[in-house]
């Protein structure tokens, strides 16, 4: 069988709030060729004919914009580690990775709505059903204290939010996630929803999973956002401040 693409959109949200388009997004791979959903959602043939038309037709583009951010940040790997680091070039970079990933967010979106389209809205409404069961199945995680990003309680002072005159952390480093083999199997794909508080110094803490997917995914996902990812600080009146924030990470296979 061959290797599945797996494409991870990162996102930072400073609000509670999850975007309202991934809310709806399935997490149960191609669901429409798993014989339990299509007779749950009691698809017919032309209606999965269709779905898969619609899924071929954007794997194309998904390709290509995952080409595209892998480049940008490749290019921005290089940059931080340069010495001495030019910070213009690291937030011009910056700013390219994040234009990427909206695209493929988009495109994303985009493949969603026409398959959306196929199905009538008791289909839909089914199909939600089937995937708020398998989140359920799931569970939710929280980082355990000591484990990476929870840092000791000393360590932390005020916490600010989006409520607050800040200005809001930019992503500088974010590498994937690993896609554990025991998803790969399963053939998992969704969105990892995680609370997290991006410190003075960049790094993040305090990671809190909201919506999980299981299968080590989750784990896999704390791991790295704690260990490697990299943020400019928010800041109020020019100084560093810590922030609560919510990151996306979705895994995809195409």
């Amino acid at each position: 069988m061959k290797a599945p693409r797996i494409v991870l959109v990162a996102s930072l949200a400073l609000t509670l709030a999850m975007i309202a388009f991934a809310s709806t997004q399935p997490e149960l791979g191609k669901w429409w060729k798993n014989s339990d959903v299509v007779r749950k959602l009691e698809l017919t043939q032309s209606q999965i004919d269709r779905i898969e038309q619609s899924f071929l037709h954007f794997r194309p583009m998904l390709a290509s914009l995952t080409d595209e951010l892998k480049k940008h940040e490749s290019e921005l790997r290089i940059l931080m580690t340069a010495e001495p680091m030019d910070d213009a070039k690291v937030l011009t970079q910056s700013e390219r990775v994040a234009q990427s990933r909206s695209a493929l967010e988009k495109a994303n979106s985009s493949m969603m709505l026409a398959i959306r389209k196929e199905l009538s809205k008791d289909q839909w409404n089914r199909l939600q059903d089937i995937r708020e069961s398998r989140k359920s199945s799931s569970g939710l995680r929280t980082a355990r204290p000591g484990a990476p990003g929870v840092p000791s309680p000393q360590t932390v002072g005020k916490i600010y939010t989006t409520q607050d005159p800040i200005v809001p952390p930019k992503v500088l480093y974010s590498p994937l996630p690993a896609y554990t083999q025991e998803a790969r199997h399963a053939r998992i794909e969704g969105i990892i929803l995680m609370q997290v508080v991006i410190r003075k110094d960049g790094q993040v803490a305090n990671v809190r999973i909201l919506q999980g997917l299981g299968y080590g995914l989750d784990e896999s996902a704390i791991e790295t956002i704690s260990r490697d990812w990299r943020f400019a600080p928010g800041t109020l009146e020019g100084g560093p401040v810590d922030v609560q924030a919510n990151i996306e990470v979705s895994f995809r296979f195409y």
